[in-house]
């Protein structure tokens, strides 16, 4: 074990950087004081100075940055209680002609209370990971009593844990490439025989179940034979399916303003829930059939359109539903399309007329409401007032926008005014030459007009 009063090569600084002197002998130990963490730590950042001589052979030869490109560096080495730990993934490289290197250490390095037995900073090619130079160094692990911990320190090597995920997700050509890899691995770690022992065993495994295609390749077709499978969190990219749920009147009352069910959707997440007679809550369709889509935008924001459709007709609302998480504010429905066939309008005929040579009727389309046919007056109307009107209709099945007007031309070129208002339509100014007149028994009126209608 290299305690800090046994390593007697000093830490000499570059700035901020430690310089690792790579001319060291393997008898030498370098106390890297700011290596050392209490137990439990995790993230802790060292800077790294590689160095070498300008003439290797040369003694006296001054230190010069050692060239990195190309090259990597690993920590390896027991702790206190002498369990391996290797960190290989945490480097960067700041400046590889430098030789400038930063390494965040792990928090299983941290495992163990007191001086590292044996550590050293290995130099390698990336290409055919061939070990240049390594350097020795002593830290420790402090009890400072603010951390508890579960069991004992465990071996840790993160280029397994990269592989194993690796292996997990590889196609059937990478296998071969992985196995090599692990290999490497195994001969540099051959001290932890047990868990290189484990590694060949979830290779084997691995490599069986991917010929027997029992499990999902990542650059492969994959077909999901089980009644039921789901993801824990969102999936990216393109799909051709999204979340359905159905409930029918077998289930309980569902509500379309349940601000529980939105909350609990993840983000950029699209669900679409059909309402079967489920007699649900705050349903703004005149009918019990219907879709609900939610495209969850942010935690806050949704975007919901629902949808009722049948052979010959249907309607489409849309509404945004913001603030989810503090005070909910569910925006109004809005039409977006609306259709149906011609229905007839003699159900909310008024008495004072009735139905001519073309029965009046009406179709719905988006927004607009299409109306024709002809009315005959059931008793001569004496018209004898400009502001006199005369209701036509009353009680319809959908709303006008206010304020609309649409002047009809008959024949002889009388003319009238048919003025809309919520569900009613009514008739004025039938006039002739510019005079009022009286609309007769038995004459014909016809009208025909594309009305605006309200959300």
């Amino acid at each position: 074990m290299a305690t800090k009063e046994e390593a007697v090569i000093p830490l000499v600084k570059q700035g901020v950087y430690g310089i690792l002197n790579t001319t060291l002998t393997s008898d030498d130990t370098m106390w890297f004081d700011e290596m050392s963490g209490d137990l439990g730590d995790a993230g802790r950042t060292v800077y790294l100075a590689i160095k070498a001589r300008a003439a290797s052979n040369d003694p006296k030869a001054p230190l010069v940055p050692m060239n990195m490109t190309g090259r990597d560096v690993r920590l390896v080495g027991h702790d206190a209680q002498g369990v391996f730990k290797s960190v290989g993934l945490a480097t960067k490289i700041v400046d590889a002609t430098a030789g400038l290197v930063e390494m965040t250490l792990p928090r299983a390095l941290y495992q163990a209370v007191g001086a590292y037995q044996n550590a050293e900073f290995e130099i390698y090619e990336k290409q055919g990971n061939t070990k240049v130079s390594s350097v020795r160094v002593g830290f420790e692990v402090y009890n400072n009593h603010a951390h508890m911990t579960t069991g004992e320190s465990e071996m840790y090597v993160d280029e397994f844990d990269k592989l194993k995920l690796k292996l997990e997700a590889a196609t059937a050509d990478e296998i071969d490439k992985l196995n090599q890899k692990f290999g490497d691995l195994i001969a540099q770690v051959s001290i932890a025989k047990n868990n290189a022992d484990a590694l060949k065993q979830l290779l084997a495994t691995w490599t069986q179940n991917i010929a027997d295609k029992s499990v999902a390749l990542l650059n492969g077709d994959n077909q999901f034979t089980g009644k039921n499978n789901s993801f824990t969190y969102p999936v990216s990219g393109f799909m051709t399916g999204i979340t359905n749920k159905i409930y029918t009147v077998n289930d309980p009352n569902q509500d379309v303003n349940d601000i529980n069910k939105l909350r609990n959707l993840p983000e950029a997440t699209t669900t679409v829930d059909y309402y079967s007679n489920n007699g649900t809550l705050n349903n703004p369709m005149g009918s019990n059939y219907f879709a609900v889509e939610t495209r969850k935008i942010t935690r806050d924001t949704a975007f919901q359109t629902i949808t009722n459709m049948n052979l010959v007709d249907g309607e489409t609302k849309t509404r945004t539903v913001q603030a989810m998480t503090s005070q909910p504010v569910f925006g109004n429905w809005y039409t977006t399309a609306k259709w149906t066939p011609w229905r007839t309008l003699v159900p909310y005929l008024d008495k004072q007329f009735t139905v001519g040579n073309v029965a009046p009727m009406y179709r719905i389309d988006g927004n607009l409401v299409h109306i024709k046919g002809d009315l005959t007056p059931a008793k001569t109307l004496p018209n004898k007032d400009v502001t006199t009107a005369y209701t036509m209709f009353d009680n319809l099945p959908f709303d006008f926008a206010n304020a609309q007007v649409r002047i009809q031309v008959g024949s002889g070129l009388t003319t009238f005014a048919l003025f809309t208002s919520g569900k009613h339509m009514e008739m004025q100014k039938y006039s002739s030459g510019g005079q009022l007149v009286p609309i007769n028994e038995g004459g014909y009126i016809g009208m025909s007009g594309v009305f605006s209608l309200e959300n």
